[in-house]
Protein backbone atom coordinates (compact mmCIF):
# COMPACT_ATOMS: atom_id res chain seq x y z
CA UNK A 1 0.00 0.00 0.00
CA UNK A 2 1.29 3.48 -1.20
CA UNK A 3 0.79 6.39 1.11
CA UNK A 4 -2.10 8.44 -0.64
CA UNK A 5 -4.16 11.67 -0.12
CA UNK A 6 -7.93 10.94 2.24
CA UNK A 7 -10.33 12.86 1.23
CA UNK A 8 -13.52 13.29 2.81
CA UNK A 9 -16.30 15.73 2.34
CA UNK A 10 -18.66 17.26 4.96
CA UNK A 11 -21.18 14.75 4.80
CA UNK A 12 -18.02 12.12 6.09
CA UNK A 13 -16.92 14.41 8.52
CA UNK A 14 -20.66 14.59 9.93
CA UNK A 15 -20.51 10.82 10.12
CA UNK A 16 -17.54 11.02 11.54
CA UNK A 17 -18.56 13.45 14.30
CA UNK A 18 -21.94 11.62 15.31
CA UNK A 19 -20.18 8.46 16.06
CA UNK A 20 -17.58 9.48 17.79
CA UNK A 21 -17.66 13.10 19.35
CA UNK A 22 -21.04 12.69 21.67
CA UNK A 23 -19.84 10.77 25.06
CA UNK A 24 -23.04 9.04 26.63
CA UNK A 25 -21.83 8.21 29.64
CA UNK A 26 -19.47 9.71 32.52
CA UNK A 27 -16.30 10.01 30.62
CA UNK A 28 -14.39 8.16 33.88
CA UNK A 29 -11.24 6.46 32.61
CA UNK A 30 -11.90 3.39 34.73
CA UNK A 31 -14.28 0.35 34.53
CA UNK A 32 -15.78 -2.04 36.64
CA UNK A 33 -16.29 -6.01 36.83
CA UNK A 34 -14.31 -8.83 37.18
CA UNK A 35 -12.70 -8.73 33.93
CA UNK A 36 -10.48 -5.36 35.07
CA UNK A 37 -9.17 -7.61 38.10
CA UNK A 38 -8.36 -10.54 35.79
CA UNK A 39 -4.75 -10.11 33.97
CA UNK A 40 -5.17 -9.45 30.24
CA UNK A 41 -5.22 -12.35 27.63
CA UNK A 42 -1.96 -12.36 25.97
CA UNK A 43 -2.64 -14.68 23.59
CA UNK A 44 -3.52 -12.14 20.77
CA UNK A 45 -0.23 -10.70 21.07
CA UNK A 46 3.05 -10.37 21.64
CA UNK A 47 5.10 -8.47 23.99
CA UNK A 48 7.66 -6.92 21.90
CA UNK A 49 10.42 -9.67 23.73
CA UNK A 50 11.04 -11.09 19.67
CA UNK A 51 11.69 -8.63 16.80
CA UNK A 52 10.51 -9.51 13.87
CA UNK A 53 12.43 -9.44 10.77
CA UNK A 54 10.30 -6.54 8.63
CA UNK A 55 10.99 -6.30 4.74
CA UNK A 56 7.44 -5.84 3.67
CA UNK A 57 4.39 -4.30 5.06
CA UNK A 58 2.88 -7.80 5.51
CA UNK A 59 5.22 -8.77 7.76
CA UNK A 60 4.76 -6.23 10.51
CA UNK A 61 3.02 -7.95 12.97
CA UNK A 62 -0.05 -7.14 14.97
CA UNK A 63 0.48 -4.11 17.80
CA UNK A 64 -0.81 -5.05 21.15
CA UNK A 65 -3.10 -2.40 21.45
CA UNK A 66 -4.78 -3.14 17.81
CA UNK A 67 -7.10 -5.72 20.62
CA UNK A 68 -8.60 -2.15 21.94
CA UNK A 69 -9.50 -1.18 18.74
CA UNK A 70 -12.15 -1.83 15.93
CA UNK A 71 -10.99 -3.91 12.85
CA UNK A 72 -10.99 -2.22 9.27
CA UNK A 73 -13.71 -4.27 8.39
CA UNK A 74 -15.43 -3.61 11.45
CA UNK A 75 -15.32 0.38 11.02
CA UNK A 76 -16.94 -0.81 7.39
CA UNK A 77 -19.90 -2.91 8.77
CA UNK A 78 -20.24 0.16 11.25
CA UNK A 79 -20.45 2.72 8.87
CA UNK A 80 -23.18 0.40 7.24
CA UNK A 81 -25.35 -0.23 9.66
CA UNK A 82 -25.25 3.55 10.71
CA UNK A 83 -26.05 4.24 6.81
CA UNK A 84 -28.92 1.77 7.22
CA UNK A 85 -30.42 3.30 10.10
CA UNK A 86 -30.41 6.74 8.62
CA UNK A 87 -32.17 5.11 5.51
CA UNK A 88 -34.73 3.66 7.39
CA UNK A 89 -35.23 7.00 9.18
CA UNK A 90 -35.55 8.82 6.22
CA UNK A 91 -38.20 6.73 4.57
CA UNK A 92 -40.58 7.37 7.87
CA UNK A 93 -40.38 10.95 6.74
CA UNK A 94 -41.17 10.18 3.50
CA UNK A 95 -37.68 9.82 1.43
CA UNK A 96 -38.25 6.61 0.28
CA UNK A 97 -35.56 5.26 -2.19
CA UNK A 98 -32.99 7.56 0.22
CA UNK A 99 -29.56 6.38 -0.74
CA UNK A 100 -27.08 7.86 1.77
CA UNK A 101 -24.00 8.82 -0.38
CA UNK A 102 -24.93 12.84 -1.06
CA UNK A 103 -21.90 14.79 -3.03
CA UNK A 104 -23.60 17.53 -1.40
CA UNK A 105 -27.12 20.08 -1.16
CA UNK A 106 -28.55 21.84 -4.10
CA UNK A 107 -27.59 25.67 -2.75
CA UNK A 108 -24.33 27.11 -3.21
CA UNK A 109 -23.37 28.74 0.02
CA UNK A 110 -24.25 24.90 1.69
CA UNK A 111 -21.85 22.98 -0.80
CA UNK A 112 -19.47 25.51 -0.31
CA UNK A 113 -19.31 24.16 3.76
CA UNK A 114 -18.16 20.82 1.90
CA UNK A 115 -14.68 21.40 1.49
CA UNK A 116 -12.40 18.61 0.67
CA UNK A 117 -9.82 18.05 3.52
CA UNK A 118 -5.91 16.02 2.70
CA UNK A 119 -4.32 14.02 4.72
CA UNK A 120 -1.22 12.08 3.84
CA UNK A 121 0.35 9.14 5.67
CA UNK A 122 2.65 6.69 5.18
CA UNK A 123 2.12 3.12 4.30
CA UNK A 124 2.89 1.98 7.53
CA UNK A 125 3.46 3.54 10.83
CA UNK A 126 7.09 2.62 10.40
CA UNK A 127 7.56 4.34 6.97
CA UNK A 128 7.50 3.08 3.45
CA UNK A 129 8.62 -0.33 2.52
CA UNK A 130 7.75 -0.75 -0.99
CA UNK A 131 11.06 -0.56 -3.02
CA UNK A 132 9.37 -0.89 -6.39
CA UNK A 133 6.96 1.72 -5.34
CA UNK A 134 10.09 3.81 -4.27
CA UNK A 135 11.89 3.55 -7.58
CA UNK A 136 8.63 5.25 -9.17
CA UNK A 137 7.20 7.58 -7.01
CA UNK A 138 9.65 8.74 -4.38
CA UNK A 139 7.47 9.88 -1.28
CA UNK A 140 4.91 10.32 -3.82
CA UNK A 141 2.40 8.53 -6.01
CA UNK A 142 1.30 7.92 -9.98
CA UNK A 143 -0.15 10.89 -10.54
CA UNK A 144 -2.60 8.92 -13.10
CA UNK A 145 -4.38 7.04 -10.25
CA UNK A 146 -8.08 9.30 -9.41
CA UNK A 147 -7.45 10.98 -6.36
CA UNK A 148 -10.02 10.51 -4.15
CA UNK A 149 -13.03 11.83 -6.26
CA UNK A 150 -14.55 8.41 -4.45
CA UNK A 151 -18.28 6.59 -5.34
CA UNK A 152 -20.62 9.48 -5.85
CA UNK A 153 -23.86 9.62 -4.75
CA UNK A 154 -26.98 12.06 -5.80
CA UNK A 155 -27.21 15.23 -4.80
CA UNK A 156 -29.32 15.54 -1.78
CA UNK A 157 -31.75 18.01 -1.80
CA UNK A 158 -32.26 20.70 0.82
CA UNK A 159 -35.68 18.85 2.46
CA UNK A 160 -33.41 15.71 2.54
CA UNK A 161 -30.35 17.45 4.20
CA UNK A 162 -32.76 19.24 6.96
CA UNK A 163 -33.95 15.67 8.10
CA UNK A 164 -30.50 14.14 7.82
CA UNK A 165 -28.63 15.93 9.87
CA UNK A 166 -31.07 18.62 11.68
CA UNK A 167 -27.81 21.05 11.55
CA UNK A 168 -29.84 23.88 13.55
CA UNK A 169 -30.41 21.22 16.04
CA UNK A 170 -33.82 22.31 16.18
CA UNK A 171 -35.98 20.38 18.65
CA UNK A 172 -39.70 21.61 17.09
CA UNK A 173 -38.86 20.67 13.38
CA UNK A 174 -41.51 18.41 12.39
CA UNK A 175 -41.84 17.09 8.82
CA UNK A 176 -44.73 15.71 7.54
CA UNK A 177 -46.09 15.30 11.16
CA UNK A 178 -43.20 13.52 12.84
CA UNK A 179 -41.09 15.52 14.51
CA UNK A 180 -37.27 15.45 12.94
CA UNK A 181 -34.62 13.74 15.48
CA UNK A 182 -32.38 16.73 17.04
CA UNK A 183 -29.23 14.89 15.30
CA UNK A 184 -31.74 13.85 12.30
CA UNK A 185 -31.41 10.92 10.91
CA UNK A 186 -27.80 10.32 11.10
CA UNK A 187 -27.57 11.25 14.51
CA UNK A 188 -30.33 8.66 15.73
CA UNK A 189 -28.92 5.98 13.79
CA UNK A 190 -25.42 7.15 15.10
CA UNK A 191 -27.24 6.92 18.64
CA UNK A 192 -28.80 3.58 18.20
CA UNK A 193 -25.29 1.79 17.35
CA UNK A 194 -23.88 3.73 20.78
CA UNK A 195 -27.08 2.78 22.76
CA UNK A 196 -25.72 0.94 25.83
CA UNK A 197 -22.24 2.04 25.78
CA UNK A 198 -20.63 3.82 29.12
CA UNK A 199 -18.82 6.39 27.81
CA UNK A 200 -18.73 6.46 24.17
CA UNK A 201 -15.54 9.49 23.84
CA UNK A 202 -13.13 6.98 25.45
CA UNK A 203 -14.58 3.92 23.49
CA UNK A 204 -13.31 5.89 20.29
CA UNK A 205 -10.29 8.19 21.76
CA UNK A 206 -8.73 6.29 24.71
CA UNK A 207 -6.80 3.57 22.51
CA UNK A 208 -6.01 5.97 19.50
CA UNK A 209 -4.48 9.07 22.47
CA UNK A 210 -2.64 6.05 24.24
CA UNK A 211 -1.46 4.63 20.96
CA UNK A 212 0.42 7.91 19.77
CA UNK A 213 1.70 8.93 23.08
CA UNK A 214 3.71 5.75 22.90
CA UNK A 215 4.68 5.94 19.21
CA UNK A 216 6.78 8.73 20.97
CA UNK A 217 7.73 7.17 24.01
CA UNK A 218 9.04 4.04 21.67
CA UNK A 219 11.32 6.92 19.95
CA UNK A 220 13.00 7.24 23.35
CA UNK A 221 13.35 3.42 23.33
CA UNK A 222 17.38 2.42 23.50
CA UNK A 223 17.15 0.12 20.80
CA UNK A 224 14.79 2.29 18.81
CA UNK A 225 16.77 5.26 19.21
CA UNK A 226 19.82 3.28 17.94
CA UNK A 227 18.15 1.07 14.88
CA UNK A 228 17.34 4.94 13.74
CA UNK A 229 20.47 6.28 13.93
CA UNK A 230 22.10 3.31 12.89
CA UNK A 231 19.44 3.84 9.81
CA UNK A 232 20.17 7.78 9.21
CA UNK A 233 24.01 6.79 9.33
CA UNK A 234 23.09 4.37 6.76
CA UNK A 235 21.21 6.75 4.34
CA UNK A 236 23.61 9.80 4.77
CA UNK A 237 26.64 7.13 4.12
CA UNK A 238 24.30 6.66 0.56
CA UNK A 239 24.91 10.44 -0.20
CA UNK A 240 21.65 11.66 1.08
CA UNK A 241 20.41 14.53 3.85
CA UNK A 242 20.71 12.86 7.32
CA UNK A 243 17.10 12.42 9.42
CA UNK A 244 16.27 11.89 12.71
CA UNK A 245 13.53 9.28 11.33
CA UNK A 246 11.70 8.08 8.67
CA UNK A 247 8.88 9.72 9.14
CA UNK A 248 10.79 13.29 9.03
CA UNK A 249 12.48 11.82 5.57
CA UNK A 250 9.10 11.09 4.02
CA UNK A 251 8.04 14.57 5.14
CA UNK A 252 10.91 16.38 3.90
CA UNK A 253 9.93 19.73 2.46
CA UNK A 254 12.07 19.63 -0.22
CA UNK A 255 9.76 17.38 -1.92
CA UNK A 256 7.22 20.08 -2.49
CA UNK A 257 3.91 18.95 -2.20
CA UNK A 258 1.28 20.22 -4.03
CA UNK A 259 -2.45 21.16 -2.59
CA UNK A 260 -3.37 17.29 -3.73
CA UNK A 261 -0.42 15.80 -1.15
CA UNK A 262 1.41 14.38 -3.64
CA UNK A 263 5.22 15.02 -4.06
CA UNK A 264 7.24 16.20 -7.70
CA UNK A 265 8.54 12.85 -7.71
CA UNK A 266 12.36 14.32 -8.66
CA UNK A 267 15.34 12.13 -8.98
CA UNK A 268 16.47 13.20 -5.80
CA UNK A 269 13.29 12.29 -4.11
CA UNK A 270 13.09 9.04 -5.56
CA UNK A 271 16.55 7.74 -4.59
CA UNK A 272 16.05 9.19 -1.00
CA UNK A 273 13.00 6.98 -0.98
CA UNK A 274 15.31 4.07 -2.50
CA UNK A 275 17.94 4.29 0.37
CA UNK A 276 15.81 5.25 3.17
CA UNK A 277 14.16 1.56 2.10
CA UNK A 278 17.47 0.18 1.91
CA UNK A 279 18.62 0.81 4.67
CA UNK A 280 15.61 0.08 6.68
CA UNK A 281 15.62 -3.60 5.07
CA UNK A 282 19.48 -4.09 5.84
CA UNK A 283 19.37 -3.11 9.50
CA UNK A 284 15.86 -4.52 10.14
CA UNK A 285 14.91 -0.77 11.18
CA UNK A 286 11.27 -1.53 10.96
CA UNK A 287 11.56 -4.74 13.09
CA UNK A 288 13.93 -3.22 16.58
CA UNK A 289 11.28 -0.06 15.96
CA UNK A 290 8.08 -2.30 16.22
CA UNK A 291 9.35 -4.26 19.26
CA UNK A 292 10.12 -1.13 20.94
CA UNK A 293 6.60 -0.36 20.51
CA UNK A 294 5.05 -3.13 21.56
CA UNK A 295 7.04 -3.34 24.69
CA UNK A 296 5.51 0.18 25.72
CA UNK A 297 2.15 -1.01 24.35
CA UNK A 298 2.43 -3.99 26.50
CA UNK A 299 3.52 -2.10 29.58
CA UNK A 300 0.61 0.41 29.09
CA UNK A 301 -2.31 -2.46 29.26
CA UNK A 302 -0.77 -3.91 32.50
CA UNK A 303 -0.54 -0.29 33.82
CA UNK A 304 -4.19 1.07 32.84
CA UNK A 305 -5.77 -2.38 32.56
CA UNK A 306 -8.84 -1.12 33.72
CA UNK A 307 -8.95 1.99 31.33
CA UNK A 308 -8.61 -0.91 28.47
CA UNK A 309 -10.72 -3.39 29.54
CA UNK A 310 -13.63 -0.71 29.87
CA UNK A 311 -12.87 0.26 26.05
CA UNK A 312 -13.49 -3.29 25.17
CA UNK A 313 -16.59 -3.43 26.68
CA UNK A 314 -18.09 -1.00 25.00
CA UNK A 315 -16.50 -2.04 21.86
CA UNK A 316 -18.82 -5.25 22.21
CA UNK A 317 -21.79 -3.29 23.32
CA UNK A 318 -21.30 -1.76 19.60
CA UNK A 319 -20.57 -4.50 18.05
CA UNK A 320 -24.03 -6.47 19.13
CA UNK A 321 -25.73 -3.59 17.88
CA UNK A 322 -23.97 -3.42 14.89
CA UNK A 323 -25.39 -7.11 14.16
CA UNK A 324 -29.16 -5.91 15.66
CA UNK A 325 -29.71 -3.55 13.00
CA UNK A 326 -27.72 -5.60 10.14
CA UNK A 327 -29.82 -8.47 11.10
CA UNK A 328 -26.98 -10.60 11.58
Amino acid sequence: MRAAPLLAGAAALTALAALAGCSSGSGSGSGSGSAADEAPDTSAYTDGSRVPKVEKEWDIPELPLARYEFSADETERTTQAQVRGAERCMAGFGFTGFILDPTGPVSVDRQASFATLVAVAMATPFGELDLDEARRWGYGWDPKLPGGEGKKGPTVTEAEYQVLYNADRATDLVVKGRKVPEGGCFGQASARLNEGVEDTTRMYTYTSRRTQALAKKARKDPDVSEALRTWATCVEDKGFKRYKGREEAFRDDAWHRGDDGNTRRTQRERDTAVADIECAREHNTVGVWWAGEARAQSADIVSHRAQYEAVRRDQDVVRANVRDVMGD
